[in-house]
Order: C-alpha cells, then structure tokens, then sequence
C-alpha cells in the first residue's frame, strides 16, 4: 500500500475519531444496562445504513452483533448457559483489572497467573471500563471478536469466490449454531479462532508475495497462539511448511530454509512434548494416550476403551475418531437442551460436509490455495481428533476448523443453480 493510498484512507476516516471518542465516554457514564441497551441501538443503526449504503458484509457483521447481544442480554435473565469456572475466574480478573486501570495502576495488578489469562483480562478489560463491571460486558466483548471470524472468512473467501458468495460464507460462520454459542461466553477459544485464522489468512497472501505487513500479522498471531494454546503452533508449522513447499517452485532455496528451520522445531516438539501439553515425556503412542484420557473427565467421555499401543494403533483409530471430533454429541449422548441445541449444529454439519467435495473439485483451479486450506483444517482436525475424548472440549475446540470447511460448503454450492418450473392453468 502506498504512502499516498494510506495518506487518503486517514484522512478519510480521520474525522469519525471525535464521534468514536465521545460515544466511549458516554457509555463509560452511563449504567451497564443502558450502556448495553446503546451499543445496540447503535448496531441497528450502523446496520441499517450499511445495507443502505449496500455494504452486504457490515450489513451482515451488524446484523450478527446485534443478535449476540440480544443472546447475552436474554441469558444474563433467564440463564440457561451453564457458567463453567474458568469463565468466571476470567471474568473476575478483568474487573480487577479494569478496576486498577481506573485507579491509575498500570501494570502488576493480576499476580502470578498463566500467560493465557494474563492476555485474556488485558483483551477483556477494555469492555468492562465502558460498559461496567459486570460480566455482561465481558461476553459482549467476546462477541465483539468473533465478528473477526466472519471477517476473516471474507477475506479469504475473496481469494477465489465473488462479493456476494464472500458474504454469503461470512454470514453462514457468524450465525452457526456453536460458533454463536462460543461467542457469548467467556472464554479463550474464539479469540484463538480469531488468531489461527489471521495466521491462516497471511500465509493465503505469502502464496503470491511475502510482505513485511504480513510477516508482522502473522507474528503477532503466532505470539496470541503460543500465549492462549501453545500446542497451535503444530498448526502454524503446517502452514509454514506447505506455503515454503510451494516456494520451492521457484525458489529452491526455500526448501533448504524450510528443512533448517522446521527440523530444529520438529526435533524440539517430539522430545519435549511435555513441555507443549504436560503428558509424557517424548512424542509416543503412550504420550498421546495419557494426553487424551487426561482430557477425558465428566459426563460427556467417549471411547473410553480405546488405547495407543503402537503408532499403527494412532493410525487406524484416527478416522473414527475424526468423526466423533466433529460430529458429537450424537443422539444417544443428549441429555439436556444445551446439548439438543449442540446436537443438532453437528447434525447441519454433517449435511454441510456432503458439499465438501463440490467445493475442492471448484477450488482444483486454486490447487495451492487449496492446499494451504486444508493444511490447516486437516492437520488440525486429525491432530486434535487424536487426543480428545470428550465432546464437551471437542464441540469448543472444532470451531477453530468449522470456518473452513463452511467456506468450502459455500464455494460448493455458489455455482447451483435451481430450475423452479411453476404450474400453468
């Protein structure tokens, strides 16, 4: 981008500065629920013009906000989302952070606590100086970042499909059962949705160009990815790996640099695999299966009876397991309306699935786009399918690949066409 392209597009957003600045201080003044009650008129009103203005992807963006509001506020009254520990430990330590920021203390404030929750209260807190210190606030912060989901899948949809197919995809993430249901509670996994997916979408331009802007994003969302789930970082080395592969095309150098530096990492990984998920010792069939049935605790446990002997045990059981990764709870499992609501989204998944295919044949003319896509959404499916037995975890965890594969269903289905014969009398 050019110095005089990013000269017009400040001074082009420049003036909406002063309205944005006076909107937080208003909202800092006002009590949560009237605060709350803004944002979302502001919503609606940002929504309406954007359809206006024909702007279908903040149209849609708005409209998914908007509906996660009204989602937080219902269940703030009425409760019927469980509060699990770790969202209210989260939420607990961004007020008393928010609380020190407005007392003027700056650093020092949370203690000795993980990385991870070090990060979560600093994205969090923000929410609760505007909106108040109240857990509304946070989940409503939440929401706010998986808009990024939907965005993301934008863009990279527009690397092979047109405007409209582009928001199509956008709008079929925002609004998917279990992704609606992750952004409104407080916790980690949207926001780690949010990072492997910026890495994902750098990579998709490395394919063309690497650019220092790029190598930036993409460092940044490693650093989120390592501090909020450092086990991710097998994924972005999958990335890696293949966008240096395709390089090689041109560049032969490129693979002596991939086998350099992914060599050092991959001896590291498997001889410090305790290090990266706290089971075992060295990468093994043992490590894997003490890794999986550490995991596996509670109601929602499958496949209790299955172990890891040998590798060829990892192997032939990973199919089944793929499918009980992204596909569970099924019908025999359910035993509450949460896990109806989730049921069925794994159900619409399973349909959406059948149009995979259609959507690989259409992206053949893309093969290292392709490619780069389920790099990341096979490894990712099948390395996390390995060592999970639990649905509970498995349901949170799959939504880092269910944007993919919806993208490909919405590629799959962009070119069908229905020939709607009406009677005649």
């Amino acid at each position: 981008m050019s110095s005089v392209h990013r000269t017009r597009e400040f001074r082009q957003f420049a003036p909406l500065a002063v309205p944005v600045v006076c909107t937080l201080a208003l909202l800092v003044l006002l009590p949560v629920e009237i605060a709350v009650l803004f944002v979302a008129a502001l919503t609606i009103t940002v929504g309406v013009a954007a359809y206006q203005f024909r702007n279908y992807l903040l149209t849609a963006l708005s409209g998914a906000f908007l509906f996660r509001i009204a989602f937080v506020v219902v269940d703030s009254v009425v409760g019927f989302l469980p509060t699990v520990p770790i969202s209210t430990g989260h939420n607990r330590r961004a007020i008393d952070l928010a609380t020190a920021w407005s007392n003027g203390h700056l650093v020092g404030v949370l203690g000795d606590v993980t990385t991870m929750r070090v990060v979560m209260a600093h994205l969090l807190a923000p929410f609760y100086v505007v909106l108040g210190h109240s857990s509304v606030a946070g989940r409503i912060g939440i929401a706010f970042f998986s808009l990024f989901v939907g965005y993301l899948v934008f863009k990279l949809a527009r690397h092979v499909v047109d405007y409209r197919t582009s928001v199509l995809a956008a709008t079929v993430v925002l609004f998917w059962p279990t992704i609606v249901y992750r952004s409104v509670v407080i916790q980690r996994e949207v926001v780690l949705v949010v990072a492997m997916l910026t890495f994902l979408w750098a990579a998709a331009q490395w394919l063309d160009s690497v650019t220092l802007p790029t190598l930036a994003i993409a460092l940044l969302a490693t650093a989120f990815t390592f501090a909020l789930r450092k086990e991710n970082l097998f994924l972005i080395a999958a990335m890696v790996g293949f966008v240096s592969l395709v390089k090689t095309r041109d560049k032969p150098y490129y693979l002596a640099g991939l086998t350099l530096l992914s060599a050092p990492f991959l001896a590291f990984f498997a001889l410090n695999f305790e290090t990266f998920t706290g089971h075992g010792s060295t990468l093994s069939p043992a490590a894997l299966e003490s890794f999986a049935y550490g995991r596996a605790h509670g109601d929602a446990v499958y496949l209790m009876g299955l172990h890891y002997d040998t590798w060829l045990d990892v192997i032939l059981y990973a199919p089944m397991k793929v499918l009980y990764f992204l596909y569970t709870p099924f019908p025999w499992h359910i035993q509450s309306v949460t896990e109806l609501f989730v049921g069925m989204s794994a159900l619409a998944l399973l349909v959406a699935t059948l149009f995979v295919r259609r959507g690989i044949a259409i992206l053949q003319d893309r093969p290292y786009y392709l490619g780069l896509l389920l790099s990341y959404f096979l490894t990712g499916v099948v390395t996390y399918s390995i060592i999970e037995m639990n649905y509970g975890a498995a349901v949170r965890r799959r939504i880092q690949f269910i944007p993919i594969l919806l993208l490909l269903t919405v590629v799959g289905l962009s070119n069908v066409e229905f020939d709607v014969r009406w009677p005649t009398r």
